[in-house]
């Protein structure tokens, strides 16, 4: 029995419960999703309801066991199973949540034991970024069910054009949510013990509305990318912008993000320039920190230019806007490479000048801006040490993010459906506080969420998928029932169509100045036999892959997948098959 996450501790003892002989249970604290969940195992349960307390007990007949205390740690809990007798005892809904989820993971004849268990991070938080991949809204709500069994208990939301703002119209995409869907959402993932934090950029990587003649004028300077800090207009937009997300997560009501990162175009124009840089920062960021607090919600901000990483404020600008950190709750990101092979020199600053800081480790979208499939190796490392440090220093929460677009003008990153293997590791790795052997998490990961375990040349694909190429040919034969799995052999297929156009740039290097002249026939004929080859296999492989993202992923995300992995390799094989045509033979 491999758990995930993995439990703090467990005592076996004799005897086995056969799960399908409970047949009654008692709870409290539970709601009526959770219930459902259970009326999935349990088909033939009867539910009797308490009003005290946050237990659940499933019984064969009568007898039951008495309470036990879980203790004060977060989300703490007691599971214990008897021959005919599982209780689970927690003294917060969502301890009793969670060791529902684990209960969940137990076989049909599980042996008796007792386990006691609770979260090493008070706030587990994934970032559902939506720029690159929207979502089907019936899959938004698989995807949340599945996180909360891995007992992630937030989500940072990023919407962006995802969205119809009603206070923003024909910012949305054409298949963009409506409110009334977000409101379902927001009611839904609040069934599930998570809580949303909305993300609404306030000063830069706005170009997703900004972009539109329509809201032209609020660009700094004329650029895209960032609202000017000095217009009245842009701000009172974003506070309208701001408030209806807040309408829409009105169960969420206790933070909210402003970005509020790499501000690459500050004080350009007139107005901001008599401000400077630093000031015009400080001026737009305190005015969303302070609607926010005036509306109840606690801010939340990227504090990279605090550390003044893109150099884009001088010392003395970047010192003075430390004095957010007494405001907000400073999200101190670092995947690696930004946090100097995982070490994060700027957490005890932040700490010690009375900040209160979140970690942001990377569980996508921070090793390869067109990839298909998350590098693990590489991923695992950075929020093994995110969760170290929180664990060292006490922050109550990191978030995983995952970059689906690197930003709004760029082709879209590794999906989450993809992404699976590093965003359970991330929830493990939150929940327990410590390492696991990659290779058995890869294992016991794969036999709960696929139902089986990975092929090793697929293993090897999600442990380090630069390393360890997955061809489209290891495709043909596999069930194609089981839409999940194939999907991660298709991003992985599709992220390793680099070696193709790599070979085909190869041939063009070779061959320069021949090509389109006259090639020895064997050699020739060889390209021309790879060429076709490819071609055939690319318009099959597309549709296959367009197919697959078509069930889980709106119209407008699929096209942009499609064209971005596809389209400029074949207009490449084309043009060498052109080449190619024009070549005689020797």
């Amino acid at each position: 029995m491999n758990l995930i996450p993995p439990v703090k501790q467990m005592v076996p003892a004799r005897g086995v419960c056969r799960m399908d002989s409970l047949r009654r249970l008692r709870c409290a604290g539970v709601n009526a999703e959770t219930e459902e969940l259970l009326e999935e195992r349990f088909p033939n349960l009867k539910i009797v309801r308490g009003r005290k307390g946050f237990f659940a007990e499933f019984t064969a007949g009568t007898r039951g066991m008495s309470p036990v205390d879980a203790g004060g740690e977060p989300d703490a809990y007691v599971l214990r199973v008897a021959e005919d007798c599982i209780r689970i005892d927690a003294a917060s809904p969502g301890g009793v949540f969670y060791g529902i989820q684990t209960l969940l993971q137990l076989p049909a004849s599980a042996q008796c034991m007792e386990i006691r268990d609770h979260a090493s991070i008070p706030l587990r938080m994934i970032h559902w970024d939506l720029k690159g991949y929207q979502p089907k809204l019936a899959v938004l709500k698989e995807e949340m069910r599945i996180l909360a069994s891995l007992k992630i208990n937030a989500i940072l939301l990023e919407l962006e054009d995802k969205y119809n703002y009603r206070c923003a119209p024909g910012v949305g995409v054409r298949d963009a949510y409506t409110f009334e869907e977000m409101r379902e959402f927001s009611r839904y993932a609040r069934s599930l013990n998570i809580m949303i934090v909305p993300k609404l950029q306030c000063l830069a990587h706005a170009d997703y509305l900004l972009k539109h003649r329509k809201y032209a004028h609020l660009r700094e300077d004329g650029h895209p990318f960032q609202y000017c800090a000095s217009s009245p207009a842009a701000q009172k937009l974003w506070e309208a912008m701001a408030s209806e997300l807040m309408e829409c997560f009105a169960e969420h009501t206790e933070y909210f993000h402003i970005g509020a990162d790499e501000t690459d175009l500050l004080g350009r124009c007139g107005k901001c320039a008599k401000l400077g840089k630093g000031g015009s920062y400080l001026r737009k960021t305190e005015a969303c920190i302070d609607y926010l607090i005036a509306h109840g919600r606690t801010p939340v901000m990227w504090e990279d230019i605090l550390r003044n990483l893109h150099r884009n404020l001088s010392e003395s600008e970047a010192k003075a806007c430390w004095k957010l950190g007494k405001k907000a709750v400073l999200m101190y990101w670092a995947y690696g490479y930004g946090g100097k092979n995982n070490v994060f020199p700027y957490l005890h600053e932040y700490l010690a000048s009375g900040a209160r800081v979140w970690g942001a480790s990377g569980f996508a979208g921070c090793d390869n801006w067109a990839g298909s499939l998350p590098p693990l190796e590489i991923r695992a490392r950075n929020l093994d040490a995110w969760a170290k440090s929180a664990v060292e220093n006490r922050l109550e929460c990191v978030v995983a993010t995952g970059w689906t677009r690197i930003a709004s003008a760029d082709c879209p990153a590794e999906p989450h459906e993809s992404a699976w293997f590093p965003i359970a590791y991330g929830a493990m790795s939150m929940w327990s506080g410590i390492p696991q052997s990659l290779d058995a998490f890869i294992r016991d990961f794969s036999l709960l969420f696929y139902g089986e375990i990975l092929e090793p040349a697929l293993s090897e694909a999600v442990l380090h998928i630069g390393k360890t190429p997955y061809s489209y040919d290891r495709i043909a034969g596999v069930n194609p029932g089981v839409r999940r799995l194939n999907f991660l052999r298709y991003a992985a297929a599709a992220e390793s169509l680099v070696a193709e156009r790599t070979r085909i740039v190869n041939y063009l290097q070779y061959y320069d100045g021949q090509l389109g002249k006259a090639i020895p026939d064997y050699r020739l004929n060889m390209m021309k036999r790879y060429s076709a080859a490819l071609a055939e296999k690319l318009a099959v492989f597309r549709e296959e892959m367009r197919s697959l993202l078509r069930d889980f992923y709106a119209e407008s995300t699929v096209e942009d997948f499609i064209r971005s992995r596809f389209g400029y390799l074949e207009k490449l094989n084309a043009d060498f098959r052109r080449q190619l045509e024009r070549t005689k033979e020797v």
